[in-house]
Order: C-alpha cells, then sequence, then structure tokens
C-alpha cells in the first residue's frame, strides 16, 4: 500500500475545508496507531470509520458520508492489491 499517497490525497480533499482537519487527520492516525507511513490497508479502514465519526462535527452527516466515500476510493486507488478483496 501507498500509505503516504493515501494520507496526502485525503488530506489534499480534506484540509481546505477547515484547516483543523489537518488535526483530525494526526490525532485518528495515532489513535489507530500508525502514522502516513506505517498504514495498513486493514488500519486505514479502521482510520476512514473514525475520520467519518470526526468529520460528522465538520461537514455534517451527508458530509461526512461524502468523504467516507472519497476516502475509500482513495483506499482502492492506493492499495488496489486489497480492493480486490474488498469487492
Amino acid at each position: 500500500m501507498d500509505s503516504e499517497g493515501f494520507v496526502g490525497a485525503v488530506e489534499d480533499r480534506l484540509v481546505p475545508i477547515a484547516p483543523i482537519i489537518g488535526y483530525a487527520i494526526k490525532k485518528q492516525l495515532h489513535d489507530v496507531g500508525a502514522d502516513r507511513h506505517s498504514l495498513t490497508p486493514e488500519i486505514a479502514l479502521k482510520f476512514i470509520d473514525r475520520m467519518t465519526d470526526a468529520l460528522d462535527l465538520f461537514l455534517g452527516k451527508q458530509g461526512a458520508m461524502d468523504a467516507k466515500k472519497m476516502m475509500l476510493r482513495e483506499l482502492r486507488r492506493h492499495a488496489p492489491e486489497y480492493a480486490e478483496t474488498l469487492g
């Protein structure tokens, strides 16, 4: 998995909405026990779920769900071998 590419893509899409989201990304990575260099696809799914919950505060329910879809697309793009197992 290209974990740096995944985290960078998520930051590129979400941080412009509100700069504090950059902090939320770092916190959620820390909370799942990873960083931008060591994220695995399995841990990325946990990260996506936690970010979706956090984004609900910033974007509302629909905005958070749209962000989740974007993060799942980025996961498929940056971990194609894992995406095949997701279906």
